[in-house]
Protein backbone atom coordinates (compact mmCIF):
# COMPACT_ATOMS: atom_id res chain seq x y z
CA UNK A 1 0.00 0.00 0.00
CA UNK A 2 1.02 3.43 -1.24
CA UNK A 3 1.37 6.37 1.80
CA UNK A 4 -0.70 9.39 0.81
CA UNK A 5 1.08 12.67 0.76
CA UNK A 6 -0.20 15.22 4.09
CA UNK A 7 -1.65 18.09 2.99
CA UNK A 8 -0.26 21.39 4.28
CA UNK A 9 -1.70 22.29 7.76
CA UNK A 10 -0.83 26.29 6.82
CA UNK A 11 -1.81 28.23 3.47
CA UNK A 12 0.07 31.11 3.44
CA UNK A 13 -2.26 33.80 2.48
CA UNK A 14 0.53 35.37 -0.06
CA UNK A 15 0.83 32.27 -1.91
CA UNK A 16 -2.61 32.08 -2.49
CA UNK A 17 -3.18 35.56 -3.56
CA UNK A 18 -0.40 35.22 -5.99
CA UNK A 19 -1.73 31.93 -7.31
CA UNK A 20 -5.35 33.64 -7.34
CA UNK A 21 -3.88 36.52 -9.79
CA UNK A 22 -1.75 34.33 -12.03
CA UNK A 23 -5.06 31.92 -12.85
CA UNK A 24 -6.91 35.43 -13.47
CA UNK A 25 -4.13 36.62 -15.72
CA UNK A 26 -4.30 33.15 -17.36
CA UNK A 27 -7.91 33.41 -18.36
CA UNK A 28 -7.95 36.86 -19.37
CA UNK A 29 -5.18 36.09 -21.81
CA UNK A 30 -7.04 33.12 -22.81
CA UNK A 31 -10.43 34.82 -23.02
CA UNK A 32 -8.71 37.46 -25.41
CA UNK A 33 -6.93 34.49 -27.94
CA UNK A 34 -10.06 32.51 -28.74
CA UNK A 35 -12.58 36.04 -28.51
CA UNK A 36 -11.60 36.76 -32.40
CA UNK A 37 -12.64 32.92 -33.21
CA UNK A 38 -15.66 32.65 -31.07
CA UNK A 39 -17.08 36.23 -32.33
CA UNK A 40 -16.50 35.01 -36.05
CA UNK A 41 -17.87 31.57 -35.76
CA UNK A 42 -21.07 33.46 -33.88
CA UNK A 43 -21.44 35.70 -37.16
CA UNK A 44 -21.24 32.75 -39.86
CA UNK A 45 -23.95 31.08 -37.47
CA UNK A 46 -26.29 33.84 -37.76
CA UNK A 47 -25.61 34.20 -41.77
CA UNK A 48 -26.34 30.36 -42.27
CA UNK A 49 -29.95 30.92 -39.92
CA UNK A 50 -30.86 34.00 -42.15
CA UNK A 51 -29.40 32.05 -45.39
CA UNK A 52 -31.86 28.96 -44.11
CA UNK A 53 -34.63 31.10 -43.10
CA UNK A 54 -34.50 32.62 -46.43
CA UNK A 55 -34.85 29.33 -48.14
CA UNK A 56 -37.48 28.01 -46.21
CA UNK A 57 -35.75 25.27 -44.57
CA UNK A 58 -36.48 26.13 -40.97
CA UNK A 59 -38.90 28.73 -39.51
CA UNK A 60 -38.21 32.33 -37.75
CA UNK A 61 -37.55 30.26 -34.21
CA UNK A 62 -34.94 28.40 -36.26
CA UNK A 63 -37.02 24.47 -36.28
CA UNK A 64 -37.27 22.68 -39.69
CA UNK A 65 -40.16 23.24 -41.73
CA UNK A 66 -41.93 20.02 -42.67
CA UNK A 67 -42.89 19.95 -46.17
CA UNK A 68 -45.75 17.56 -47.31
CA UNK A 69 -45.17 15.28 -49.98
CA UNK A 70 -46.48 12.63 -51.96
CA UNK A 71 -46.32 9.38 -49.83
CA UNK A 72 -44.21 7.68 -52.72
CA UNK A 73 -41.67 10.14 -51.56
CA UNK A 74 -41.67 8.88 -47.82
CA UNK A 75 -39.24 6.50 -46.40
CA UNK A 76 -41.84 5.12 -44.77
CA UNK A 77 -43.71 4.30 -47.75
CA UNK A 78 -47.50 5.35 -48.57
CA UNK A 79 -49.91 4.83 -45.34
CA UNK A 80 -51.64 1.95 -44.98
CA UNK A 81 -55.75 1.88 -45.11
CA UNK A 82 -57.47 0.09 -42.60
CA UNK A 83 -60.28 -2.49 -43.74
CA UNK A 84 -63.71 -1.72 -43.19
CA UNK A 85 -65.21 -4.75 -40.97
CA UNK A 86 -68.98 -5.16 -42.24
Amino acid sequence: MTEQPTPPTAVDPEQLRAAGEQLGAAVRAWVEAVAPAVRAAAERLATLGEQLREAGVIDDQGAPRHRDRPAWQSPYGPARTRRRQH
